[in-house]
């Protein structure tokens, strides 16, 4: 058994949903992990940009899907608190019908997210720039904390070639992560001033530059009265053109969603470009986390089971049960 007064210092990086759900249950079990999380929000990709006058768009993940009992309560739990509803779209044809209910975070993505943080320390707009071992401990070194901040354990649910950045001081772990590949994917977001009517809401394609076409204001709690869009570019043709100034890749992009609707698009209100390094998991590690030999370092993420949020799901409870099992073994701290 977990001693509830352990003293053991646990830190995990990354706040999205992995790194979250790790959290919450260590919590559970009377732990205080600090999470590092180098952007201003929660949920990684589960990301939704807002701006005056009703415009939204989710520019990461589009909408979550549910397999395993575990991540529908969150999920269900969620919808129950009005953090997340059903979508659905119109598809663009009958080969883009799911068997599976579409959710999504209500108003934005990462809604069904926020309230499994609360009680967390969770230090935004902190950058971990490496974690190497300290005598028995680690030390974890971020953008703003000089010398860095010791650890008894360490989490990392980031995307695994930025693990494996960080991590550069342990090689067998390294060597794992170097396997997994992680495709980027520029975003497009557009609202336009009046309708835009190509007879879908979510289209998918597997060939051309464009592999999603949304209405991102069909979605519930999007508010609706403005007309936005979100265009998602090929693994293909993202990698072909990512370090490209993004002002570049946004008329690019208007471009292609004019060529695959068919038409002329209406006057454009607002547009901007995002660039999603690590979005598409293409090759998963294939087992829900990876450990160190002496179990006091853990990495994981969505990336090790596929591409989904719930695989994201699934890798946090597994890192937390991981590290909880290491603890009871030691003593519990």
């Amino acid at each position: 058994m977990i001693n509830p007064s352990s003293t053991r210092k646990i830190a995990i990086v990354g706040a999205g949903a992995a790194g979250i759900i790790c959290a919450k249950t260590l919590k559970a079990y009377g732990l205080d992990p600090v999470i590092f999380e180098k952007s201003r929000g929660l949920g990684g990709r589960l990301a939704t940009r807002r701006m005056d006058g009703g415009i939204a768009f989710d520019h990461g993940a589009q909408y979550v899907t549910m397999r395993t009992t575990s991540f529908k309560q969150v999920i269900h739990a969620a919808a129950e608190a009005d953090a997340a509803k059903s979508w659905q779209p119109k598809f663009h044809s009958k080969t883009l019908v799911s068997d599976q209910d579409w959710f999504v975070g209500t108003p934005t993505m990462n809604a069904f997210i926020k309230p499994l943080a609360e009680g967390i320390d969770i230090r935004l707009t902190t950058e971990v720039k490496a974690i190497a071992r300290d005598a028995d401990a680690w030390r974890v070194k971020t953008d703003n904390s000089g010398d860095g901040e010791r650890f008894d354990m360490v989490v990392s649910t980031a995307p695994a070639p930025q693990a494996r950045a960080f991590l550069a001081s342990e090689p067998v772990v390294g060597e794992m992560l170097g396997e997994v590949v992680i495709a980027p994917c520029w975003a497009l977001m557009v609202a336009f001033a009046s309708r835009l009517d190509p007879g879908f809401d979510a289209w998918r394609s597997s060939e051309g530059d464009l592999a999603w076409i949304a209405r991102n204001s069909s979605k519930p709690g999007r508010g609706g009265h403005k007309e936005c869009w979100i265009a998602h570019a090929s693994p293909e043709w993202s990698a072909n053109h990512l370090e490209l100034d993004r002002d570049e890749v946004r008329s690019m992009l208007i471009d292609r969603l004019a060529s695959s609707i068919g038409g002329e698009l209406p006057d454009i209100e607002h547009s901007a470009a995002h660039r999603w390094r690590y979005a598409q998991t293409t090759k998963p590690l294939g087992k829900p986390y990876i450990s160190s030999d002496d179990r006091t370092l853990f990495v994981g993420g969505d990336w090790c089971l596929g591409a989904r949020v719930e695989c994201a799901h699934e890798s946090g409870l597994a890192l937390a049960g991981a590290l909880t099992d290491a603890l009871a073994d030691h003593g519990g701290g």
